[in-house]
Formats: C-alpha cells, structure tokens, sequence
C-alpha cells in the first residue's frame, strides 16, 4: 500500500505555570493525547496553519507563535500509512480555555477532553501521548527559554 504524505502544523501552548495543553483524541484504536494542531490546506505555510488551528482549536487569534521543532511522524490512518512532515510552534497562552465555545469547538473536531500537563506528569504518564518524545521537547523548550 502506498504512503501518504501531509503536513501538519502543532502548537506547543504553554500556561504561565510552565504547563502545556494536550487534546485527548477518540483514535481509531484507543484515545491519545496530542498537541493541538492539524494538516496544512493546499497552498497553506506552516505558520499559516498554525494560526488557522490556533483559530479553529483554540478560539485564538492573530496569536504571536515562537519556533519550536520539526519532526516527522509515521502512524496509520483508516488503515493507510501516512509519514506526516510537522513543524512545531510554540503559543504562550493567558487565558482560559475551559469556556463554551472551545468545548463546542472540541467536538466538532472529534476531541473527547483538554488537559494541562506538567512536566512531571508528562514523563511519569502511563497514557499514549503524540510525539512520543514530547516530555523531552518540552524539558529542553523550558530550558531554552530560561537561558
């Protein structure tokens, strides 16, 4: 079967508390946690996404985002191997995002739950988290920042 390729912006939102957002996705095997975020439209830039998704996800606007990484993940989706070209931003956020709207929003796009996570809870987790390696990103994200 041949691959699929995409591309995909992911946010890396961060609270004042040193915390990041995961959305808790239904999967096709078993829910996981992951970065908001999603594939790039046709003609779309990364950062162009990136501000859509923070639009579409988060109910945020015109958003400042920060570099953060870029990676590629391979999985399958409704049985079809996709290798998924990501380039990673980061949003710092100040606001709360339990509200109506973004709950309204989550269900539309098949997102069961959002949670803040430390980085101790991301690397004692016993759940499945997107990108595997998030905890360590993330460690050396925060360090950055404080140097």
């Amino acid at each position: 079967m041949e691959r699929l390729t995409r591309r995909a912006s992911r946010l890396i939102v961060l609270d004042s508390q040193r915390r990041v957002l995961l959305f808790r996705h239904a999967g096709t095997d078993k829910p996981f946690w992951a970065p908001p975020g999603g594939g790039l439209l046709e003609g779309e830039t990364y950062e162009q996404a990136a501000q859509r998704e923070a639009s579409e996800e988060l109910g945020s606007v015109n958003v400042k985002l920060g570099s953060g990484w870029d990676s590629i993940a391979e999985f399958e989706l409704a049985g079809v191997p996709v290798r998924q070209n990501e380039k990673y931003f980061v949003m710092q956020c100040k606001v709360d995002l339990t509200c109506d709207a973004v709950r309204a929003i989550h269900n539309r796009e098949g997102i069961l739950e959002h949670r803040w996570w430390s980085l101790p809870q991301l690397e004692s987790h016993a759940e499945t988290i997107f990108p595997e390696d998030l905890a360590i990103r993330i460690a050396t994200l925060l360090r950055q920042r404080a140097s």
